[in-house]
């Protein structure tokens, strides 16, 4: 089941084997359908981890998830994709986190304060022009955000590279992903890494059998 809410908000969400939302009217829309699919008919976890969400220690860090895609990581040797990963990979797999977290964050508190200004705007009675002129501005910053850290993961040289790389399921410590960008890490990707490939063909197979 999928709701389409006619709304200019970025936002959606999918539960497994249940139904999944998404809006329509902004830039990233066909981004989230594909997003919220994998919610909701693979059961794939969210593998990002700056943004706010609406609940905080989603995961223990003693337990494994259920999802396929992301891992606590508490037996290296036997990582659940360990079929994906090439002999010599590290396990966790450095990366250039630090970076990508600094710009991040730094676009998250940006963001913020965008957001909170159009909504000020809309409480104190200002103009349709001037309301619609901030949520202009956001739309850009948000696009040209988004292809910097394309491009700044792109650039990687762990780039297609699966292994174990730190920062998942809302959390920055602790959890792991397979690869380094995936339509379920950002919004700068448009395709879905090897791991979330195969869950996804996964459930198609059950379905045909």
């Amino acid at each position: 089941i999928y709701i389409m809410c006619n709304h200019t908000r970025y936002g959606g969400g999918g539960i497994y084997n249940f139904f999944c939302t998404f809006t329509t009217d902004n830039q990233f829309n066909e981004y989230l359908f594909v997003h919220e699919f994998g919610h909701s008919f693979a059961g794939l976890s969210d593998e990002y981890y700056t943004s706010a969400t609406a609940y905080d220690n989603f995961y223990s860090a003693k337990l494994e998830p259920v999802e396929p895609n992301v891992t606590a990581l508490h037996d290296p040797q036997n990582i659940k994709w360990k079929e994906f990963v090439k002999e010599g990979t590290e396990i966790p797999t450095p990366w250039e986190k630090e970076n990508y977290d600094k710009m991040e964050y730094t676009w998250q508190k940006q963001r913020t304060e965008m957001n909170n200004r159009t909504a000020e705007l809309k409480r104190s009675g200002a103009s349709k022009e001037e309301i619609k002129k901030a949520e202009d501005d956001y739309a850009k910053a948000d696009k040209e955000h988004s292809d910097k850290m394309a491009e700044y993961l792109n650039s990687s040289k762990y780039k297609g590279v699966v292994g174990a790389f730190e920062g998942a399921g809302y959390t920055t410590k602790g959890l792991y992903r397979p690869m380094l960008d995936c339509i379920m890490f950002t919004k700068s990707c448009d395709v879905f890494c090897k791991v979330c490939e195969t869950a996804i063909v996964k459930v198609i197979n059950h379905y045909l059998e």
